[in-house]
């Protein structure tokens, strides 16, 4: 199943969620399931179950054109990343702190984790900012997925059924706050808001399949920037699980983004700039495409 926020254009009312359906939408609002992503993911299977009824009546319909897809979860109780978790991006990344004589310790005997703030969320098609306080705006496609139960102590073989569905994340990054330091700063690097957009919709777990076999792809005004497979991810999804819940408790509707590829622009120092489109593609899971606009001066809230 693949599962939306959304809010209709015609109308001005609050968010809904719902399933994807070929061309058009079947909205949960009018009927008996949970309207928030979150409480729909902790009902479990009794909620897809219901929802697989309403899709078999083909009730409660709209039309594709007729609404706005917003992020799939507004805001996620912990958004957490997965830093150098393919090779190739390994490699260039200590090929790049030798050039710059940085005295970084890259190790791969474990996962680099890091979090981005959840106030960094934005929908799939939203305006991505480029700061005002830097011009280092990057890009980074990512295959996402979203904790479905609560989760502490699993094992690699529990971490399966602890992964509700999976998504796209573009892991937008400002780099050089990312390296301010010493150390380095991930968390302000990676935390600007509009900079986890993600989306289009949460695709369950049992319609992916393998989730380690899917091609994922970043494009710059239509230009090809990553193309790789998550079948190259050092560190896969359930062994992230697996060594994040040693730690922690996960939580239904936590977002976990596993990491991106080579081929950011923190090789080539072309940046995202106003005007640029940046379009993540992951097989099975759709596509997310955010314009790049300067950061409005509107953003400044004191209340």
């Amino acid at each position: 199943m693949k599962l939306i926020t959304f809010s209709n254009k015609n109308k001005s009312e609050k968010s809904s969620i719902g399933a994807f359906c070929k061309d058009h939408i079947v909205d949960f609002s009018n009927s008996n399931l949970p309207n928030n992503m979150i409480e729909f993911i902790e009902r479990g299977e009794a909620a897809l179950s219901d929802a697989n009824d309403l899709i078999a009546k083909e009730q409660n319909l709209l039309d594709i054109n007729d609404i706005i897809i917003h992020a799939p979860i507004k805001q996620p109780g912990k958004v957490l990343g997965v830093g150098l978790n393919y090779k190739e991006h390994l490699a260039e990344a200590k090929e790049i702190i030798e050039e710059q004589n940085r005295n970084i310790d890259l190790q791969e005997q474990y996962p680099n984790i890091f979090n981005k703030q959840n106030s960094s969320i934005a929908g799939p098609y939203d305006h991505i900012h480029r700061p005002n306080a830097s011009d280092q705006l990057d890009y980074e496609g990512e295959m996402g997925f979203i904790i479905g139960k609560n989760c502490r102590h699993a094992s690699y073989d529990d971490a399966k059924e602890c992964i509700y569905g999976f998504t796209i994340v573009n892991d937008v990054t400002v780099r050089d706050w990312q390296f301010r330091g010493p150390p380095h700063t991930m968390t302000m690097g990676k935390s600007w808001d509009t900079h986890c957009p993600f989306g289009p919709y949460i695709v369950t777990a049992d319609e992916v399949g393998n989730p380690h076999e899917l091609e994922l792809k970043t494009f710059v005004n239509e230009e090809i920037r990553q193309s790789s497979n998550t079948s190259l991810m050092i560190y896969n999804s359930y062994k992230i699980v697996e060594y994040l819940s040693t730690a922690f408790t996960l939580k239904p509707g936590d977002l976990i983004a596993s990491g991106t590829p080579d081929g950011s622009a923190v090789t080539t120092q072309n940046w995202l700039k106003p005007g640029d489109k940046v379009k993540v593609e992951i097989e099975k899971l759709g596509y997310i495409e955010n314009s790049i606009i300067q950061e409005p001066e509107s953003t400044k809230t004191i209340s």
